[in-house]
């Protein structure tokens, strides 16, 4: 078997024995003729594989600090196979094309076209304007538009989806590859992946574990019980599942998804996986990686499967039978996250085959008939017959005091009733579990059900609906569920962490100015209506779902009559609350200088 140079170097960096299976499915296209795909070294802001509402993040993404219009490059010789638009997705990209590799990278989310094509923006404009303007895919004749590496072929933007960003995807014909897989693209970081908790489950372990891991020297973990105790050994026998937790530092600062993971007994490894690859099939199937029920996007926590799962998703895997051990035998384990740059994370501890007869149930017996739970008080039902679930285990629903739960509840939102703790034994679910809470009485205006992921551990959004007699709810995550009062008005601020411009000159609009006003509320949430004048007017504006803003798009011609625009405005949430009118005095001294007899004048 042959190896390419790419391989060899991928092999030696990660020492990752599963290099060797990916190498017959990635092109082997040399090294130096992949190259990066913006003129400048911007950090990775979210990685391969990470979990998205729906599928796994097929690319990474790059910062263009909140700014659009930098110039897109070819990472490598090629021509322009296909143009599309969308308004959500992608938005506008484009997908570039090496037939002597048959690999393609995309690159999405683009302001525009051009650069040194300006004949491909021309047909775009051409295409929306002929065509249906809510968008189009066009596949374009092999070598009309054909492209050495470092090509300009268009301009950052944000279109789709998300606030300004470059994402990019190298694809071939059985699958996807991970961008940081190329060595000129991954980031030459020096920090090692954070890891989080362990999550420990075992077929003859009355309940899960979860264990906090500290960092002691750069790199290497300990863990530690929830009453501060270090762990070191446990006694175990049957089958044992562990979910590790963790995200990876890179250049750019955010909490990505690792590069690869491992698992071994007594230095020899037993498990192993890398983010290099995967096959079209594999990414609609995040369940395959990842605990979905305890993984979260924002804030981002992964717990990571650290066995194979099944792809059906009926049966649970496991990382280690210990029947397949001596009586007494004790196994030193080894835990393990890296990055793309080779940097290795590790927890080590003991297991000691044998039975543990110390270990006590701590959770509450729930009524259950069929996929259907309850709580003992008969207040919450949950049923899960919709879904598709995984494990042989149970659903864990445990009534709490307001002194028990690790948070604290937020203050202007005083609790009312009862807090329910929702946890799983060897059990996990994919898709919407549905729940209904019988409260006795037709919920107030201003109650709402709150969740406290315990993941991520935050107030998360829970789709809810208030009924004659309480709630019925979706749930997809595990946590706490509660009935919270919204006595706290909403607010309206002006967006100061963005600059005057979101585009660079040269693909700016000079004929008018935006303003952005960010939505608060830490209740029910706020509404994307707003009541904004102008001058006394009302002034109409557009909600930006990404920015959680409102955008205010203001004639520059106003100049010429105005001085100063005097803009007002109020929010709401949904318990009822109205914040406080916000106020800004808006100067149009300055833009004078940027008009245009092209613009539009106001009269």
């Amino acid at each position: 078997m042959r190896f390419s140079p790419l391989c060899r170097h991928i092999f030696l960096l990660c020492l990752c024995p599963l290099a060797l299976l990916s190498q017959s499915k990635i092109p082997e296209i040399p090294p130096n003729e992949v190259g990066f795909p913006l003129p400048y070294y911007s950090p990775v802001s979210g990685t391969f594989a990470e979990i998205r509402n729906h599928n796994l993040h097929l690319g990474s993404d790059f910062k263009s600090y909140g700014l659009n219009g930098h110039s897109i490059l070819a990472t490598f010789d090629g021509y322009i196979e296909e143009i599309s638009y969308s308004k959500t997705g992608y938005g506008l990209s484009l997908n570039l094309y090496n037939p002597k590799y048959k690999v393609k990278s995309k690159y999405a989310h683009l302001h525009s076209f051009g650069g040194s094509l300006y004949d491909l923006e021309l047909l775009r404009r051409a295409v929306l304007l002929m065509g249906d303007p809510t968008g189009f895919q066009l596949k374009l004749t092999p070598g009309m538009f054909s492209v050495k590496k470092g090509t300009s072929l268009g301009k950052t933007g944000e279109s789709g989806s998300g606030i300004s960003h470059l994402h990019l995807e190298f694809r071939s014909e059985k699958g996807i590859i991970n961008p940081l897989y190329f060595p000129e693209i991954h980031q030459k970081d020096t920090t090692p992946p954070t890891i989080l908790s362990l999550y420990l489950e075992g077929d003859h372990l009355e309940n899960p574990i979860l264990l906090t891991a500290k960092e002691k020297t750069k790199g290497k973990y300990d863990l530690y019980t929830d009453s501060g105790e270090l762990f070191e050994s446990i006694p175990l026998t049957g089958k044992i599942r562990f979910r590790m937790s963790g995200y990876d530092f890179i250049r750019s600062r955010n909490k990505n998804n690792v590069y690869g993971m491992d698992l071994s007994v007594n230095g020899s490894p037993i498990f192993s996986r890398n983010f290099d690859f995967l096959s079209y099939e594999d990414g609609s199937k995040k369940h395959q990686f990842y605990d979905i029920n305890r993984s979260s996007l924002a804030p981002p926590v992964y717990f990571y499967h650290m066995y194979e799962q099944s792809k059906n998703f009926k049966e649970e895997g496991y990382s280690l039978d210990l029947e397949g051990y001596k009586p007494k035998e004790t196994l030193q384990l080894e835990l393990s996250l890296r990055d793309a740059t080779g940097n290795k994370s590790s927890v080590f501890f003991k297991v000691v085959h044998e039975k543990n007869e110390t270990e006590t149930n701590r959770f509450s017996k729930n009524k259950r008939t069929g996929n259907k739970y309850s709580s003992n008080d008969g207040k919450i039902i949950l049923d899960f017959s919709k879904t598709e679930v995984s494990g042989e285990g149970s659903l864990l629903l445990t009534e709490v005091s307001e002194k028990e739960v690790p948070f604290k509840i937020p203050t202007g939102l005083p609790l009312k009733g009862k807090i329910y703790q929702i946890d799983t034994k060897k059990m996990s679910w994919k898709g919407e579990g549905l729940g209904e809470w019988n409260l006795g009485y037709m919920p107030t205006n201003k109650e709402s059900l709150y969740f406290y992921d315990s993941s991520i551990g935050k107030f998360q959004s829970v789709t809810h609906k208030k009924k004659a007699n309480g709630f019925s709810f979706r749930l997809t995550k595990l946590g706490y569920i509660m009935v919270l009062s919204d006595e706290t008005p909403p607010t309206i601020f002006p967006m100061t962490s963005l600059a005057r411009y979101i585009e660079l000159p040269e693909v700016r609009n000079h004929c008018f100015e935006d303003r952005y006003y960010v939505l608060g509320d830490t209740g029910s949430g706020f509404r994307t209506s707003v009541d904004l004048t102008i001058d006394g007017q009302s002034y109409p504006y557009e909600y930006d779902p990404d920015r959680r803003a409102i955008r205010v798009t203001i004639p520059k011609s106003l100049q010429k009559e105005r001085p100063y625009l005097l803009l007002e405005a109020k929010a709401f949430d949904f318990a009822g609350n109205v914040s406080e009118p916000f106020v800004d005095l808006i100067s149009t001294s300055g833009w004078s200088e940027e008009l245009q007899a092209s613009c539009p004048v106001m009269e």
